[in-house]
């Protein structure tokens, strides 16, 4: 039932021309992580330790969750560039940045700097109070999760900001 609730939200979404491109640079970053796992662009055992940031200017981030990954990535980011790009992807560099550290907690993964990056791009945009109430409702009818923790983090920015 909750894949039924974010399905619904996404196509509402999608409706909403506020989030076409939000949405356009989310579908094709998912594109791009599943053209990783297809093409073994990174090696199996970094797959846990890393996000995909932002893509801009043809420029894809890849966030280490530590130093060692960095530098890891860091080594192998010709080969990953090469395969992504036979994959027809016009991407003309792979960057890699280290992740901000999770303030609440020293063990677990930090939250998806994906996600951060384009909440903290989107401050000049407002949610509506429709908007809002929605991501309530959806935040109230999901399970302890990440997920629910993000719209929860969202939503505590948003009347914050007002």
């Amino acid at each position: 039932m909750t894949s039924l609730n974010i399905k619904s939200y996404l196509r509402t979404l999608e409706q909403n021309p506020e989030y076409v491109d939000l949405l356009a640079q989310v579908n094709q970053l998912n594109k791009i992580e599943q053209t990783i796992i297809a093409t073994d662009a990174i090696p199996a055992p970094l797959n846990r330790h890393y996000k995909l940031g932002p893509l801009s200017h043809g420029t894809l981030v890849l966030l280490a969750e530590n130093a060692s990954v960095a530098t890891k990535l860091k080594h192998i980011s010709p080969s990953i560039l090469s395969k992504i790009r036979r994959s027809e992807w016009k991407i003309t560099a792979v960057k890699i940045k280290l992740q901000k550290p999770d303030s609440n907690s020293h063990n677990r993964a930090p939250q998806n700097q994906t996600i951060n990056f384009y909440a903290n791009n989107m401050h000049k945009k407002k949610l509506s109070q429709p908007g809002i109430e929605s991501l309530h409702h959806l935040a109230r009818s999901l399970p302890v999760s990440e997920l629910r923790c993000s719209i929860q983090a969202l939503l505590k920015k948003c009347s914050n900001s007002e």
